[in-house]
């Protein structure tokens, strides 16, 4: 006996046993870490692998020697070339930055207030909050490709998506001159804005059916109006979610930009694509340039936004 109790103590715990004797905290951290790997995988060999060659492309003078890529260091000269020779560059940043600036607030305001529409009780107020979900499916990149190749869809856009109406209305409705052209640009691009707005929806429809009915049961006793109601407590309960959707279409808005190239409208990510493959092998240097102040300019405008955003946050305990 005395034996079998020896070798029991100096017998190494198994990982079943060692994971009963954990308690609730540190199992839920466990499974934590375990759904994050996949995550962290990808971030670390499919982001920060790629992002990190780019910024080393950047600093090279890259060419083509025996079939590979070699790269010689030459330090910001691309960073010059593309910000004070290249004409266009900075033009389409600053033009991407616009779009985003005019459009991201209009998609925030549609989204809370679609989400606000959908959460109410009526009848068929689920086929409606499908109909809604279809943005998000059309978002999808074979979707989006098989659209674009049709006739179809254009045809459908001019007849059923029709604005000249909302248009006029805007430009008859006496409303200062300096707002109207803002106004018209986001009626023209409603539909591109709606289709936009799927994932925000959603987000902030989560948002409202997370406050708890007995907030708004208080302000009726006290006599709220639906104003007072929504800016004294839908407001501030949806505060998360706002500064989310904010990171989110901001996000967005930078990768499908679009902007002026010559006569036509381009994706700046096409733009790049086709300096890249312009021809001569330094070309890479100067689009992975490119690349990485696009992204550095999405980051800082992103931590800016929620810096100053995340002040007037409000988080319920």
């Amino acid at each position: 006996m005395k034996k079998e109790k020896k070798a029991a103590v100096g017998k190494k715990p198994s990982l079943s046993s060692l994971y009963k004797r954990m308690d609730f905290s540190k199992k839920t951290a466990l499974w934590g870490i375990i759904f994050l790997l996949p995550w962290l995988f990808g971030l670390i060999f499919f982001f920060l692998r790629p992002l990190a060659n780019t910024l080393w492309y950047s600093l090279c003078n890259m060419q083509i020697v025996d079939g590979k890529f070699t790269g010689t260091f030459i330090g910001i000269e691309n960073y010059k070339w593309v910000l004070t020779v290249n004409p266009d560059y900075t033009r389409m940043l600053g033009e991407s930055f616009i779009n985003m600036a005019t459009q991201v607030p209009f998609q925030i305001f549609l989204s809370l207030f679609i989400a606000i529409l959908l959460n109410g009780e009526y009848r068929g107020r689920g086929f409606f909050r499908a109909v809604f979900v279809i943005p998000i499916i059309l978002a999808t990149g074979i979707a989006t490709f098989s659209l674009s190749e049709t006739s179809v869809a254009e045809e459908v856009t001019e007849s059923v998506v029709n604005m000249d109406w909302l248009v006029d209305l805007v430009v008859n409705s006496g409303i200062p001159s300096e707002l109207t052209s803002t106004l018209v640009t986001y009626v023209n691009n409603i539909f591109d804005v709606v289709t936009t707005c799927g994932v925000q929806i959603l987000l902030f429809l989560a948002g409202l059916q997370a406050i708890s009915p007995s907030l708004y049961e208080v302000a009726k006793i006290e006599g709220c109006t639906t104003f007072e109601t929504f800016c004294k407590i839908t407001l501030p309960m949806v505060s998360p979610t706002i500064l989310v959707c904010l990171v989110y279409s901001i996000s967005e808005s930078f990768a499908n930009a679009q902007v002026t190239s010559g006569t036509s409208t381009v994706a700046f990510s096409d733009y790049i694509h086709s300096v890249t493959f312009s021809g001569a092998s330094e070309y890479f240097g100067y689009s992975a340039a490119m690349s990485f102040i696009y992204f550095i300019a999405t980051l800082v405008t992103i931590g800016v936004v929620s810096g100053i955003v995340s002040k007037g946050v409000f988080y319920y305990d």
